[in-house]
């Protein structure tokens, strides 16, 4: 069997963490989240992986190659227009031959979810499960195990069911998405309903993984998942005095200073220091080849590759992007509050700031809740940031 993963999209509701680099490739417990997809899809036995791609589509192909290193034999194909998920799927329509997966590559999924669908599944089958918000999704209202209807994002949801866009299909779904593309409609949920008409959808109900990130701070969720699964390694250099308690990873090359308190889950990539009496709590990662200064604390947070953090710094439920760099002293402050993304007007529970990349910090920096700070940003020593900081500005 073969598996076409969907990643030619930009996210654009994860801005700025998709300024440089598709959705699909934001890590989560220092792992991309399309990895988790194709660790999966191999697991399940599905190593002909077909990657449908678009929107800086070189991270991917650099990153995944031919697809060797994951025991996987990964071919690509181009959307060189994002215009829908059923012209996304489209693009494979010469690279597969009989039944087939489909699944977008942006959501964090298990071994058991695939499983679930592999199993279980007929030719035309969805896998779906529940959601607490699913009006951010496509609700699925079904009968007897049979789908009738997927509503997108409906105003008002009548079913806590969603679909999960993974999708058990034959062949002949191409014609159909010919046929729905030439009245305009480039979305697969659209093409699933019209293909019901003329057979079963079957609702295969999951309570494995299945996790979205919708906007940015959906990621702290996504990455808090992905280190519950971690399994304790220690590969660098641990000096006397450190505690470490539950599941811990350290990478190679990493040095963690004297008196610092490790609480997992909890992951430090290869080639980091962490500077002495740092504690590091649950469901944080940090990257790799970064730098956390002396006393500082990180609980619930995303440091990714190359940030630098200084002393006596505390970032709580936060982001931190690839190669930022913080002045001594910073402090994010968590609570609940309403953010404005998109146009929606989201009320998100204990978040400290989002910081993209390469942005820079003097020391002395605090930073309200709920603060997004876009990429190549230059933030000067003694900031307040009250409000969100536009890509490339200056705040002197």
């Amino acid at each position: 069997m073969k598996a076409v993963i969907l990643a030619a999209g930009e996210g654009r509701r994860l801005r700025p963490f998709t300024s440089s680099e598709p959705k699909v490739m934001i890590p989560v417990a220092n792992k991309p989240i399309l990895q988790y997809v194709v660790e999966a899809l191999v697991s399940n036995d599905i190593h002909d992986i077909i990657m449908v791609v678009g929107y800086h589509q070189e991270k991917i192909k650099s990153f995944f190659g031919d697809g060797d290193e994951f025991d996987a034999r990964i071919s690509y194909i181009e959307q060189p227009k994002q215009l829908g998920t059923a012209h996304a799927l489209y693009q494979a329509r010469n690279s597969v031959e009989e039944n087939f997966i489909v699944l977008p590559g942006d959501n964090l999924v298990s071994t058991d979810t695939i499983d679930d669908l592999v199993n279980e599944g007929k030719t035309s089958s969805v896998l779906i499960t529940t959601s607490d918000e699913p009006s951010k999704y496509g609700v699925v209202s079904m009968e007897n195990g049979i789908v009738e209807d997927i509503a997108e994002k409906p105003e008002h949801s009548i079913s806590h069911h969603i679909s999960t866009g993974i999708y058990y299909l034959s062949r002949d779904v191409f014609s159909r998405i010919e046929q729905l593309m030439a009245d305009n409609t480039y979305d697969l949920t659209s093409v699933l309903n019209s293909l019901k008409d003329i057979r079963e959808l079957n609702g295969i109900h999951t309570e494995s993984m299945w996790m979205d990130a919708v906007y940015p701070w959906d990621l702290l969720s996504l990455n808090s998942a992905a280190l519950h699964e971690l399994a304790t390694a220690n590969r660098g250099m641990v000096e006397k005095g450190v505690i470490i308690k539950g599941p811990v990873s350290i990478g190679e090359g990493s040095v963690i200073k004297g008196g610092a308190y490790i609480e997992g889950p909890a992951i430090i990539g290869e080639g980091c220091e962490i500077g002495p009496h740092t504690c590091i709590l649950p469901s944080s990662s940090i990257g790799n080849d970064c730098t956390v200064g002396a006393h500082t604390i990180i609980c619930n947070s995303i440091v990714m590759d190359g940030a630098r953090i200084g002393y006596k710094s505390i970032l709580e439920s936060s982001i931190i992007g690839e190669g930022v760099s913080i002045g001594a002293g910073f402090v994010s402050h968590t609570d609940v509050v309403d953010i404005i993304i998109e146009g929606h007007l989201e009320r998100v529970e204990n978040i400290g700031c989002m910081v993209a990349e390469d942005t820079t910090m003097g020391g002395g920096v605090t930073c309200y809740p709920g603060v997004i700070i876009g990429d190549r940003c230059d933030i000067r020593t003694g900031s307040l940031l009250r409000d969100n900081v536009l890509p490339g500005s200056s705040v002197r």
